[in-house]
């Protein structure tokens, strides 16, 4: 396959999730976007667990094979790729995920090893520095902050009992989960544009 068409699956992939939680979460009567999981969407028991089963493990491997693009630009940049690994990691997670609906124990234990694959921006900052210029480092290090005082959020309600963190905790995950697949379509974009930059040259 063309690396390039692997390479727009970033953007689109990351598009068609955040598009799609939206949609499936207006779909099903009496949930909240506010206080209520993107994971309770496809849930055990409900209606649409299914549909969104099919949808997330489908995203999940549109964005795997996002990120075996990235591996493949990699080395044919000479560029790090460590931080394809982990976003590759991600992916897997995600997949994994996708298969264990809540509220199964396995769904849980890949949900939190998530956070490896969070670690990416800080990599791609770290990495690539000297590749894809100065915006490219900064967006990715303003991106790790925000993606990790997500991450931070989200695991807060574990450690401290408040009624905010509860009622506002739908929000709090789209915050972590919107903001990371948003640097995903950041990435795919920056290597895209890249590519053709190289071929005018």
């Amino acid at each position: 396959m063309n690396n390039k068409i692997l390479l727009h699956l970033g953007w689109i992939t990351s598009t068609l999730f955040i598009l799609g939680t939206i949609i499936f979460a207006l779909l099903l009567q009496d949930y909240s976007q506010i206080s209520q999981t993107i994971s309770e969407i496809g849930e055990q028991g409900s209606l649409l667990r299914n549909e969104w089963q099919l949808f997330s493990i489908g995203t999940s491997c549109l964005l795997l094979l996002f990120s075996i693009g990235l591996i493949r630009f990699s080395v044919e940049h000479k560029l790090s790729i460590v931080p394809c690994i982990f976003l590759l990691l991600f992916s897997l997670s995600e997949i994994a995920i996708g298969f264990f609906p809540s509220p199964h124990y396995l769904h849980n234990i890949f949900g939190l090893s998530l956070i490896i694959g969070y670690f990416s921006p800080l990599l791609f900052a770290l990495k690539w520095r000297n590749q894809l210029g100065t915006s490219f480092i900064t967006f990715s290090i303003y991106a790790f902050i925000i993606i990790i005082s997500g991450v931070i959020m989200n695991l807060l309600p574990i450690f401290v009992d408040s009624s905010f963190l509860i009622e506002n905790y739908g929000i709090i995950q789209r915050y972590l989960i919107y903001s990371f697949y948003t640097y995903c379509a950041y990435v795919s974009i920056r290597s895209i544009n890249r590519i053709r930059t190289k071929k005018s040259n």
